[in-house]
């Protein structure tokens, strides 16, 4: 679905279409964030299509993190030679940690190669600019991707409409989970494209949902 111009979002709706929310950022950027599961890709790129967008807009493929759920699918990319980014911190864990956590749910641990290693801070396209945040904590090297023009924030498993991410995987930490909340609360944004769950739209209550989640959760992160 179209959430503002250039900027598309497909929301997990039950377990038998995916395990997250993929989203899908326009000219000039033409990135696609989190594709899930590799069982759905197909699912997922017929959804691209009732917006108008063909697999053949897809110039990159950028992960917030590297959980089964939001990464496993990135292989399909890779096979089709579209360029596959993580954080340079994320890849490392995979690369150390990747075989025994996809064991953990019981999924093979395929080959991947990254042609994206991705830092913290702007990234060009043509003269427009993408902010990329380093925000550890659900796992070492998860991401935030910032669209300042639109002010919209794509925050993985960073945190949610009420919730926050959880810590208890290998390599969450609750501390870094909540400094990364508090860096990038300090964003104006209008759209918090979330993981899981529904969007916040509006920003007004993506201020208060930041609010509600350093009163209520940070006490028990």
């Amino acid at each position: 679905m179209k959430i503002t111009d250039g900027v598309y979002g497909y929301i997990w709706r039950g377990f038998f279409e995916n395990n997250c929310n993929m989203y899908f950022f326009g000219e000039p950027f033409n990135i696609l964030f989190d594709p899930g599961l590799k069982n759905y890709i197909d699912m997922r790129l017929e959804d691209l299509k009732k917006d108008g967008i063909n697999e053949n807009a897809i110039k990159y493929v950028v992960n917030t993190h590297c959980h089964p759920d939001h990464f496993e699918g990135s292989k399909y990319f890779m096979d089709n030679n579209i360029p596959v980014g993580m954080h340079e911190d994320e890849i490392s864990f995979l690369n150390r940690e990747g075989p025994r956590f996809f064991s953990m749910f019981g999924m093979a641990f395929p080959e991947y190669r990254f042609e994206l290693k991705l830092k913290e801070g702007p990234w060009e396209f043509n003269g427009e600019v993408l902010m990329v945040y380093h925000t550890p904590g659900h796992s070492p090297g998860s991401i935030s991707v910032y669209w300042p023009e639109k002010k919209v924030l794509v925050c993985g498993d960073l945190i949610f409409r009420e919730s926050v991410g959880r810590v208890d995987f290998p390599g969450g930490d609750g501390e870094l989970l909540k400094k990364s909340i508090m860096k990038i609360s300090e964003l104006e944004i209008e759209y918090l494209l979330t993981g899981h769950m529904e969007i916040v739209h509006g920003a007004d209550k993506v201020r208060r949902n930041f609010e509600l989640i350093e009163r209520y959760y940070f006490s028990m992160i």
